[in-house]
This record gives structure tokens, C-alpha cells and sequence, in this order.
């Protein structure tokens, strides 16, 4: 069985002889939803906020050859100007992209799930994040009034909900706009900003993967995507169209003239998936759509097709968490393995017979990749003569894509040079994972915000000056996305741990004149000190972000303590003011009370474990009973712990403790070191550090136990493993 998790559903908004078809995750039909009567935000956006909103300008490497530009500042200044009679041509026929929008507690807000808006001859359509909605409007010279209409009625994680809720409500209460630094601005009636919008570039039907949002099941209705399947398609240069069809890959011809377009019968793979219900018949149901389309539009980054009777066949959209590999020259020599190599070997996944299958011809093996070309971090190495199924290949030829249970979504990457092939003529182009990007790290006096959803985590790399060589510790971020690409954040440093409110990282850091723990204003990139002595480490902060917990064996008898420090900066180490509490390591703080949780033993150095104490250092209690549990973090309602142990299965493994009833449930069962955790700020997955298949990785899985997935590849060894952290901020 093979699918592919999406990461939440996208529905097709469609207005059909004045009425509105919903489809709901089972794909049944629904009567139209009136639109939710919502108290509109009342503050503006503050500056600070507005200065951090991300862009959403595509990168260099992965722009589109066909994309066009979006709208000049001037431009849309000059067609906005009140009183023109074009004053409607900044709004209308541009695809919006919701940059910012103002909470329901009235603070400037960056949406976490994409939110797009179309102004088109009176009528606005988009989706807010998880339902998709229409409404008219109106334009007199910068006067602007939405009445609102009707929605689909999906349900979608809480953040998401309050965040339609607060877009669908300053759509409501909207009444200019403006034009300020080539962003479109909507207004109340006190001029105060609601939304702020940026234009999407418009995709070109090459060059990008495209995800399918909807597709006419043939029995006259459009429905959605089944939730937990993906199907997405890549229209080639040469004139190849392939991709994933939910369950199976698929391949097959097509052709252009204008917006007129032909795809030929596809060829598939021929897997069967059991789960979800109904996936086998949406395939097929997909499939058959592709075969019917006649004519296709592209608006911004939506792609739809219809028929040759204007019937809509198929609507997509640009996934922006996938590209398509460009085209590069051959070389002789693409991906050497060289001899002193110590990425680990790494197992293909056995190919059922007449499947596409690939050997190893190369004496040292080949590299297994994340992504198709040397710039994308190592998996580990298949020896020579080992044989997998091929799953894809690269748009250029030059790699093949090999399931490989070990990587991010079971899939690497190898070069098509040192693999002898069999049956894969038309095995499908398959979408490559974002090129890697050289992002600079943290520096004194450069601001660096830390977007919200990513994991931060610290890992040693080795760097060779002539004949010396440095072993440095360093700082991540990463998304939760399988297979993503992970960026240094800061350099010497290590133990990551992000203040409440994103303003601060703190660390632990061996730099000379930067002993113990440290951080970076991040809003800032002012350098801060907390401590001063080397043995000062392990920091983590209070609920109200004024002051960090931390251990320490500075004194003379080398046994650990537990620390508080006010979170503010000690510019003169000799100014600096601690409260020694007891002794233990590894602590945590109670995400909502002053209490924390720390590996100790008693007061005669027995019964060790982990224990819980007030931040005063009063009413230390025992809450586990075996020596090596270590790392304790609580889960984010304070109703459990996730801790590491070896002690208890004979290897590093992660285990959960109720806070109720003590009872411990082992997590994790693999022979490779599990550990570090880090619990999602929904308390509902758990990140941590394995190396699993022979290399270092970060993984996360469910908080109550499961199946456990690669995120991104940790490049070379980590020698000190247990020294570094991992943090998945709230």
C-alpha cells in the first residue's frame, strides 16, 4: 500500500445557476452555508508586526520560466487613485495572497494556513484558510463594500478556524481600500487596516508541480480530494504529463494551442490502496477527468480545466512545498562516493517482479539523497549490487527516484550514472524537494524572526582549515514537513530554547568570550548573556518569558544544580544574579505553573529518576524511578511527560508518564538511539533525534505512540548526541 498525506484538505469553490456545491470530505453534497456573523477586529496592525509579515515572492531556483510579474507599485497606485473611473483595476482579475490580517483580539496576524481573495465583475471568491467562500462587492473611486454570501462548511484545526473566523469578519466590516508599498490594504470605516494582500505571480503550466484540488467525478458533479491522498501533475517541457494519482504514479502525453489542451490515455503503476475508502475509485475517477479536458485557464497559482462543453474537469493549485528539478548539464562524473565516506549503508525496498528496478553498478555505491542533484543532503550510501524498486526520475534524466523506507516520505534519490535500470521507460517525473538555500545564521545586529511551526534542534558539523580541523555546534530551524530542508539559525551554539513570546533564543554556547548561556534578540540581533560559567546549560523558560531554568556543575564538588536567572541581559558577568535551587539536570518548566520537572536522585544520592519541584525548590517529589530517565518535557496541558531512558528496554528509547496516575507507556522500539524529544505546540506529535538506518535524523511521530517519520537528514556523526536539544516552540 502506498499514499501520501496531505497536509489538510482544499476545496473548489463553484456557483452553479445561483447555488453553491459543497463537498465535504466524504464527498457528499450540501446545502449552502450563510456566512458566520463575526465581531470585526478593531485595531489596526502594528508596525512591528507588519515589518515581520512574510513574502511570498517565489525563489530564484524555483520561479517559474512562464511566471509573470505582478503589478507595479506604481502601477497599482496609479489605478487606485480615487475618483478614476479605473479606480477597480488594482483589485480586480489579480489573485490576492492574505499577508496579514487582524485578530480577533485585535493584534496583526500572519495567517498559518494560505488564505487567497479574487475581486472579478462584482464577485469575490477565495478560501480563508480552510473553507472556500464568495461574496459581491462594490467599487465607487477607494470606496469598497463586500457583502458577504455564503461557505463551504469544512472543519479544520482550531488555529485555522479562529483564523477564517477573523478574515471572513474584516471582509464583513471593509470599506476602502489603499495602496501602500505595492501591498493592497483593506479598510474600515476608520481607516484602520483589516487585511493587507500581495499579489500571487501567476504560474506557467511547465515548470511547477501542481496539486489537485477537485475533479468531475463523471457522474456530473465536481467533488473534492479524499483528505489523507495527494494527487498532483507535472506538465513537461518535452510534452509529458505525469505524477502521483492518489495511490498510483501515472505518465502519459499531452499537447497545447492556446488555451486549448489534449492528454493523451495515461499509463500507471498498478499498486492497490485499501486506505482511505474510496481511494482506487478517485483515481480512477481523476485519470478518466485528464482524458476529458479540452480548454484550461490559469489565474495566479490556480490551474482549471474544462471540457469540451465548458463542464469543469479539474482544478488545481501550485505546490509551493514541491518543485520540479531543473534541467542540468550531464556530467561524467554527477554524484562520486568517496572511499572515506561515513554515510551510513541504506537499504531500496525490494522491487516485485516486471516493476521498474534498479542495481548499483558502482564499485563504492552510490549516494542516496534527499533530493535529485548533489546540492541535497545525504540519506546514507547503497552498496554495490544492491537492487529497489525505481519510483520516478528527474526531470533532466540523471537521477532516479528509489523507495527507501529509511528517508523523508520513503523516497531518495540517486545518480542515473551508477544504477543500471530495467522497465523504467515511463516511470513519471516526480517532484523534487525545495533546492537548498543558503540562509546567513544569526549575527550581532541583524534581525532574524523565527517563523512560527518550526523545529529548532542543535547538531555538531566538522570543518577542515588546511590541515586543522574544527568540530562546531550549531543551530537549526526546520519545518514539520517531511523531507524539508533544514537552515542554520545560529552558529556556535547549541540546546536551542525559544522564549514565549519569539522575541529571544536562548542557548548554550562554548565561544570563548560567550561562556554558558546566551542568546539573540531576534528582532533585534543583539547578543545577550545570561550566565557566564562553561558548565552553565540545558536553558528553558517560564511560562511569562522573564526568566530561564538551567543546570550546572560549575562548583568544585562537579555535581549538578538546578539554576533560575531573571531573563534580562547581564552585560557585566560580575551583575549576574542566580537562585540555586537543588540538586538534578535536565529541567523543564510546567507550561502554566511554577513547578518543574528534572532528572535527581534523593538527598543520599538513591532513588534516582526524574522529579518534580517548585521553583522555589520546595516540595521536591519523586515522579519516575529509573536512573537514566532523563530530558523530561511536558506535554503543552501539563497532564503528562515525555522523557528518555536506556536503562529501561536496554537502549535510548522515548516514553510517556501520566502526571495522573504515574503510569509509563513506551513510545519508540527501534535499535537505534531514540531521543531528545520536543512536544508540538498542540501536544499532539513529538519531535526528537534517531539515528535510524544508520544516519542521524530528526523524526517526529504522535504524541501517544506510532508509526515515527524522517523530517530532514542530520548530515556526518554526532559524537556528543546527548549534549545537544531539540525545541519545538509554542
Amino acid at each position: 500500500m502506498h499514499h501520501r498525506v496531505r497536509n489538510r484538505p482544499l476545496l473548489l469553490l463553484i456557483l452553479l445557476s445561483m447555488s453553491l456545491l459543497l463537498t465535504a470530505c466524504d464527498a457528499a453534497v450540501q446545502a449552502p452555508v450563510a456566512l458566520p456573523q463575526v465581531a470585526a477586529p478593531t485595531a489596526a496592525p502594528t508596525e512591528e508586526a507588519a515589518a515581520e509579515a512574510p513574502t511570498t515572492a517565489p525563489t530564484e531556483e524555483a520561479a517559474p520560466a512562464e511566471a509573470t510579474a505582478a503589478p507595479t507599485e506604481e502601477a497599482a497606485a496609479e489605478a487606485a487613485a480615487p475618483g478614476e473611473e479605473s479606480a477597480g483595476s488594482a483589485l480586480e482579475g489579480v489573485t490576492w495572497q492574505v499577508a496579514e490580517y487582524t485578530a480577533a483580539d485585535g493584534s496583526a496576524a500572519t495567517p498559518g494556513a494560505a488564505a487567497t481573495v479574487t475581486f472579478e465583475n462584482g464577485q469575490v471568491t477565495g478560501n480563508a484558510g480552510c473553507n472556500g467562500f464568495f461574496a459581491s462587492y462594490t467599487i465607487d473611486g477607494s470606496e469598497l463594500t463586500i457583502a458577504l454570501g455564503g461557505m463551504t462548511a469544512m472543519a479544520c484545526e482550531e488555529p485555522v478556524m479562529a483564523q477564517e473566523q477573523a478574515i471572513l469578519a474584516a471582509l464583513g466590516q471593509v470599506a476602502s481600500y489603499a495602496v501602500v508599498d505595492a501591498q493592497v490594504q483593506l479598510l474600515d470605516s476608520d481607516g484602520a487596516v483589516l487585511l493587507a494582500l500581495t499579489a500571487q505571480a501567476s504560474s506557467g503550466l511547465t515548470g511547477v508541480v501542481w496539486r489537485a484540488t477537485n475533479y468531475n467525478n463523471g457522474r456530473e458533479a465536481v467533488v473534492g480530494i479524499l483528505e489523507g491522498t495527494e494527487i498532483t501533475a507535472i506538465f513537461g517541457e518535452d510534452g509529458t504529463l505525469s505524477g502521483s494519482a492518489g495511490c498510483n504514479n501515472y505518465v502519459t502525453g499531452f499537447t497545447t494551442d492556446g488555451n486549448q489542451i489534449t492528454i493523451g490515455p495515461a499509463a500507471s503503476t498498478m499498486m492497490f490502496c485499501d486506505e482511505p475508502e474510496g481511494v482506487m475509485e478517485q483515481e480512477a475517477a481523476y485519470l478518466a477527468a485528464l482524458a476529458t479536458a479540452a480548454t484550461y485557464s490559469i489565474n495566479g497559482q490556480v490551474l482549471e480545466m474544462r471540457t469540451a462543453d465548458d463542464a469543469m474537469a479539474l482544478r488545481f493549485e501550485v505546490a509551493t512545498d514541491s518543485i520540479v528539478a531543473l534541467v542540468a548539464p550531464a556530467s561524467a562524473d554527477p554524484d562520486p562516493v568517496a572511499a572515506d565516506t561515513d554515510a551510513a549503508p541504506v537499504a531500496f525496498a525490494a522491487a516485485a517482479a516486471e516493476t521498474p528496478t534498479g542495481r548499483v553498478t558502482a564499485q563504492l555505491g552510490v549516494n542516496i539523497r534527499v533530493g535529485p542533484g548533489v546540492q541535497f543532503a545525504i540519506v546514507g550510501v547503497a552498496p554495490q549490487d544492491t537492487t529497489g524498486e525505481i519510483i520516478g526520475r528527474s526531470a533532466d534524466g540523471q537521477w532516479w527516484a528509489a523507495r527507501v523506507p529509511s528517508a523523508p516520505g520513503e523516497q531518495g534519490w540517486v545518480a542515473a550514472a551508477y544504477v543500471e535500470a530495467s522497465n523504467a521507460e515511463n516511470v513519471p517525473v516526480l517532484p523534487a524537494p525545495p533546492l537548498p538555500r543558503e540562509v546567513a545564521p544569526l549575527e550581532a545586529g541583524a534581525p532574524y524572526p523565527i517563523d512560527p511551526g518550526l523545529i529548532l534542534y542543535s547538531a555538531s558539523r566538522v570543518v577542515q582549515d588546511g590541515n586543522r580541523v574544527y568540530e562546531l555546534e550549531d543551530i537549526y530551524a526546520v519545518p514539520a514537513t517531511p523531507g524539508a530542508q533544514a537552515t542554520m539559525v545560529a552558529n556556535n551554539a547549541q540546546q536551542p530554547a525559544l522564549s514565549p513570546d519569539r522575541s529571544t533564543l536562548a542557548f548554550y554556547s562554548q565561544q570563548s568570550d560567550k561562556l554558558g548561556i546566551g542568546g539573540y534578540d531576534v528582532n533585534t540581533g543583539q547578543r545577550q548573556r545570561f550566565s557566564r560559567f562553561i558548565e552553565d546549560s540545558q536553558p528553558r523558560w517560564s511560562p511569562t518569558g522573564d526568566r530561564i531554568v538551567f543546570a550546572s556543575n560549575r562548583q568544585g564538588d562537579r555535581r549538578w544544580r538546578i539554576y533560575i536567572t531573571p531573563a534580562v541581559d547581564k552585560a557585566n558577568p560580575s551583575d549576574m544574579d542566580y537562585t540555586e535551587l537543588d540538586f538534578g539536570k535536565d529541567p523543564d518548566w510546567h507550561p502554566s505553573q511554577e513547578l518543574l520537572i528534572l532528572k535527581g536522585c534523593d538527598a543520599q544520592g538513591q532513588n534516582c529518576g526524574t522529579y518534580t519541584m517548585g521553583t522555589d525548590g520546595s516540595n521536591r517529589t519523586q515522579f519516575t524511578d529509573v536512573a537514566s530517565d532523563s530530558l523530561p518535557r511536558w506535554v503543552p496541558d501539563g497532564s503528562a511527560v515525555i522523557f528518555m531512558s536506556e536503562d529501561r528496554d536496554g537502549n535510548w528509547e522515548l516514553y510517556r508518564a501520566s502526571v495522573a496516575d504515574g503510569s509509563v507507556t513506551r513510545l519508540t522500539n527501534d535499535p537505534a538511539p531514540d531521543g531528545l524529544p520536543a512536544v508540538s505546540p498542540d501536544g499532539q506529535q513529538i519531535a526528537f533525534v534517531s539515528k535510524r538506518g544508520g544516519a542521524w535524523g530528526l523524526w517526529v511521530m504522535p504524541a501517544t505512540g506510532g508509526d515515527a517519520t524522517l523530517i530532514t537528514a542530520i548530515p556526518g556523526e554526532l559524537p556528543d548526541w546527548l549534549l545537544q536539544a531539540v525545541d519545538w516552540p509554542r
